[in-house]
């Protein structure tokens, strides 16, 4: 089976100086070298995320060409905060933006793309249908999703969503469930409330014991997994006769020790290969940094982190071409209001999402293009399932 790898390079991570105690910050560039300046939205809390934008920033940039960034840092389940930091960043006359929404505030933001003929790129959950400017990092994941179900056979399950992550995985399930005549018990487990999630998870998980519903679909982020995962532990539901499906690319961004010690089956997909030697190579550089100036670097890089990080290659690598090619792009005629009536959109957004789609990331057995549907549109996604005997591919 192909690897379907995020790819780093191996040059060496240098030095970045950053002005500004806090976010919003900005990278400084130096010589006056050319370049294009970009937007960036990092929800609270995405540290590591930001750190590997940063180091991405560094490595893909020269001498000749680089790109300097506009930072802000938000809320981005507050659609008054998004639409507030998307119109700073226009008023900047930013070329694109960078960074990720929610189910809350992706129609904000997509509103704004399509309207303003601005592209946003992208690592967070992929969208329905054909929305023009949004760049899309992360691969899609119903097809090798649903190709799992059917490979293991399973017609009878439970499907545990994250409803902020967006519906459109569980919808396929649905659909595929009515065609095939699958019996799936669907539950929102986004909308609980912190301070009684774990009461809520063992209540939740001892229900399904009752049902005897022991194949388990998890549709949620890694931190969520965590947190289930643990209350599944703790109630004994670990152990061999259980199965679960973790539908997101960071297999092994958790730890599943506990759970290959109790003998169930966890089966899942990852993205990030780290025994491909260019990723290692990587890797040992992520660890060696000082999580005091980069959070997030005393733990191992998260296929978010990751995108994002290639992102910025993909971002590097699509204006480099429009600046080889003499392409006017500057926004000196249409920077301001973005709320403006009617609208102005910007004249060269079509020529820069084209270039941003048209990008290359060579990796070692596959070309990679990022488009409106996924990061590889032609590749397969590696499946990872884990028994009591250890990690089997």
């Amino acid at each position: 089976m192909e690897n379907g790898n995020i790819i780093f390079t191996n040059e060496d991570v240098g030095a970045v100086e950053v002005c500004g105690a806090v976010l919003p910050i900005c990278l400084r560039t130096f010589n006056h070298q050319p370049g294009s300046f970009l937007g960036g939205l990092f929800p609270r809390g995405a540290d590591q995320e930001y750190s590997a934008f940063r180091i991405g920033m560094v490595q893909f940039g020269t001498s000749e060409f680089r790109l300097t960034p506009h930072i802000d840092n938000l809320e981005v389940a507050n659609s008054f905060a998004v639409t507030n930091c998307f119109c700073s960043q226009f008023s900047r006359g930013v070329y694109a933006i960078f960074g990720f929404y929610d189910k809350k505030s992706v129609n904000t933001i997509t509103s704004f793309c399509g309207t303003l003929h601005v592209s946003f790129i992208t690592p967070s959950f992929p969208l329905d249908g054909n929305q023009q400017f949004i760049i899309q990092m992360r691969p899609d994941i119903r097809g090798p999703l649903l190709s799992l179900i059917e490979y293991y056979k399973w017609d009878k399950f439970a499907y545990l969503y994250d409803s902020d992550r967006g519906l459109t995985t569980l919808q396929v399930v649905l659909d595929t469930a009515a065609e095939k005549k699958w019996q799936v018990t669907a539950i929102n487990v986004g909308n609980l409330k912190d301070e009684r999630k774990d009461e809520a998870y063992r209540s939740l998980f001892q229900d399904l014991e009752n049902k005897k519903e022991r194949r388990v679909i998890l549709d949620c982020e890694q931190d969520k997994v965590k947190d289930i995962m643990e209350q599944v532990i703790t109630i004994g539901r670990h152990v061999k006769g259980y199965h679960y499906i973790i539908a997101n690319l960071g297999f092994v961004d958790g730890d599943l020790s506990k759970i290959q010690y109790g003998g169930a089956n966890v089966s899942g997909f990852q993205i990030v290969d780290f025994d491909d030697p260019l990723v290692s190579k990587f890797d040992q550089r992520w660890e060696a940094l000082e999580e005091k100036e980069y959070p997030g670097a005393d733990s191992k890089i998260r296929y978010t982190s990751a995108l994002t990080y290639d992102a910025v290659q993909v971002m590097t690598e699509a204006f480099r071409y429009l600046h080889k090619q003499r392409i006017d792009f500057t926004r000196r005629a249409n920077t301001g209001d973005c709320l403006a009536n009617p609208a102005v959109p910007w004249a060269q957004g079509v020529e820069i999402e084209r270039a941003l789609k048209q990008v290359t990331v060579p990796p070692q057995d596959v070309n990679m293009t990022p488009n409106q549907c996924c990061m590889f549109p032609n590749n397969v996604l590696p499946i990872y399932n884990m028994q009591f005997k250890g990690l089997n591919f």
